[in-house]
């Protein structure tokens, strides 16, 4: 995760927004400028969340509370293990007809 990010959040918006004014009725000119802040506004609490990830991930190794390789697998297997267990439930309520 770069700091640069979020700026480049804001270049894509800024450029989408220039575009939006170059389209021919106000009606198109709103819609592309309402599709472009939705996305941004996206981008940037995507953004946000990476860079809150990456801090987590910083303190957790300064401190040494970063999970070992055994712990991540075993995570992952669990996680694995509860995504079958839902298909399966699914599957079975699709069958079961609920």
């Amino acid at each position: 995760m770069t700091v640069n990010k979020p700026l480049t959040y804001a270049l894509l918006l800024a450029t989408a927004l220039g575009l939006a004014a170059c389209e021919k009725t106000p009606e198109d000119k709103m819609e592309s400028a309402k599709e472009s802040v939705s996305e941004a506004m996206e981008n940037l609490g995507n953004a946000a969340e990476e860079t809150g990830e990456a801090i987590e991930q910083k303190t957790n190794q300064a401190l040494g509370n970063e999970p070992t390789t055994g712990e991540k697998i075993e995570n992952a297997a669990d996680d694995a293990a509860n995504a079958l267990e839902d298909a399966g439930n699914k599957a079975k309520d699709a069958v079961d007809g609920e």
